[in-house]
């Protein structure tokens, strides 16, 4: 029973957690328009960090938990979304919203193939209705519009935010069965930031100030840490895999959310699309039958945290 409320728990962080996610690239479009992309993703970071570090102040790294939390504030919480920005800038729309969607397939190839996770044929099955949905929406059924070699540069930072997502989306399910889910999040994201900050100050970059924009950033700096610490709370009880199945409804919520404050067009296309991931992401749920063996466990006779 213990472990099918943990599972309930993790679905419900998941979907929460992808509503803080949608929200996100709206409000980086709006503080792109004041400042560079290092400063708007190290500000956003720096902030996040800077706000759970007042959530259980006592907790504090340990000599064992160091390392991980480097490697997850400088791949995760540094290169990773400084490289979607900046690909965002150098490629289509089009293109990005569905190269983006490669982290679910490096998540799940990573995790079958180097971490040893495991996913239930019907849970795949089911799965692949949100995998459909994700493709309705990136390409609004469209696909002569989507060309690789358009904005090749952009296309190829775009992949690799996308694979270094998840590397880290694997490892954070490893460090989670060790280490209290705020200390990797509040440490992750103050790494990140202050290293983007530290690479933007002595750029001499320029910053773009006004109340407007400081709202803006704190805002989005107030969603980073949330969909932060539910995308680690969804992780640990559900796995590398089916979390991300779930937290790509973030694509639907991400479409509501330029509708209502960019006032950008949703096709009929894309509102079947986004249909399709809800009721996908409710099957996966539906499919759920008690308890059931860790969601993530390490490959027999492998590298297992802090056996190095």
């Amino acid at each position: 029973m213990k472990a099918s409320s943990e599972t309930t728990k993790g679905y419900v962080y998941a979907i929460l957690g992808s509503l803080c996610a949608g929200s996100v690239s709206t409000l980086t479009k709006i503080a792109l328009s004041y400042n560079g992309p290092v400063v708007v993703t190290g500000l956003s970071f720096l902030i996040s960090g800077a706000v759970l570090l007042f959530y259980q102040p006592r907790r504090r790294p340990t000599p064992g938990s160091l390392r991980y939390l480097v490697f997850f504030g400088l791949v995760g919480a540094a290169l990773a979304p400084l490289m979607y920005t900046v690909g965002l800038d150098e490629t289509t729309v089009v293109n990005a919203a569905l190269l983006a969607n490669g982290e679910v397939l490096f998540t799940t190839v990573l995790a079958f193939s180097v971490f040893g996770e495991t996913l239930r044929r019907g849970q795949a099955l089911r799965g692949l209705l949100i995998v459909a949905g994700l493709v309705v929406v990136s390409t609004n059924l469209d696909l002569s519009h989507i060309a690789f070699l358009q904005g090749l540069t952009g296309n190829l930072l775009v992949l690799g935010s996308g694979l270094a997502w998840a590397l880290e989306n694997n490892i954070i399910a490893l460090a989670t069965k060790r280490f209290d889910t705020s200390l990797i999040s509040k440490y992750r994201n103050l790494i990140g930031g202050v290293a983007l900050t530290a690479v933007f100050l002595v750029a001499g970059a320029h910053l773009g100030f006004t109340a407007y924009s400081v709202s803006v950033l704190l805002l989005l700096g107030a969603v980073v840490t949330g969909g932060t610490v539910l995308f680690i709370a969804a992780v640990k009880r559900l796995g590398a895999i089916r979390m991300l199945l779930v937290w790509s409804s973030s694509t639907v919520f991400g479409a509501i959310f330029g509708l209502a404050v960019l006032g950008e067009q949703i096709t009929l296309a894309q509102i079947l699309g986004g249909a399709l991931i809800l009721v996908g992401v409710y099957v996966v749920h539906r499919g759920e039958k008690g308890p059931e063996a860790e969601p993530f466990a390490p490959p027999a006779g492998g590298v297992t945290p802090g056996q190095h």
